[in-house]
């Protein structure tokens, strides 16, 4: 595993033969703590077959609390990742087998773009929908990122002196 900031890659286990590509995912759990989806699962959902006639953008938001395991399930798309304190990557999707986990560490804008024709993302979330914990405008996650980093350097401060 790759470490970033507030997000990580995964390869998933994959068999592969003449009968296709097997990639089991297995939950996390107190029974089963070592799963590639560090999270209890609570909601999933999939992208597919997006047009790109108008230059189809998803995500373009944060969130507060939710964990994300993104996974380009057919077909490729970029990911562009961007944590509170201004890093950024992008990442080409393209093999079944790699995933990107986003943790909850810190506030990370997400835009899912380029996508291939008909290409299918799947997402596991480690929370119900809650539009509460959604930032949407990328202003105001500046704005939040900002308040955060002033918050911290402030208790750093009460804490030296």
């Amino acid at each position: 595993m790759k470490k970033m900031p507030c997000w990580t890659e995964i390869e998933l286990w994959k068999s592969s033969d003449g009968r296709g590509d097997l990639i089991p995912l297995e939950f996390y759990d107190e029974e089963y703590p070592h799963s590639p989806i560090p999270f209890q699962v609570k909601r999933s959902y999939f992208i597919s077959a997006p047009t790109n006639e108008d230059k189809a953008v998803r995500g373009k938001h944060a969130h507060y609390n939710l964990q994300q395991v993104i996974i380009c399930v057919h077909g490729d798309f970029y990911l562009s990742l961007e944590d509170e304190a201004g890093h950024k990557q992008d990442f080409h999707l393209n093999k079944n087998n790699k995933a990107i986990h986003i943790n909850n560490h810190g506030l990370v804008w997400r835009e899912l773009r380029h996508f291939s024709p008909n290409c299918v993302v799947l997402v596991y979330a480690s929370e119900h929908f809650n539009e509460q914990d959604y930032i949407r405008s990328y202003a105001d996650f500046k704005q939040k990122s900002l308040e955060k980093t002033c918050l911290y350097l402030k208790k750093c401060r009460e804490k030296d002196a």
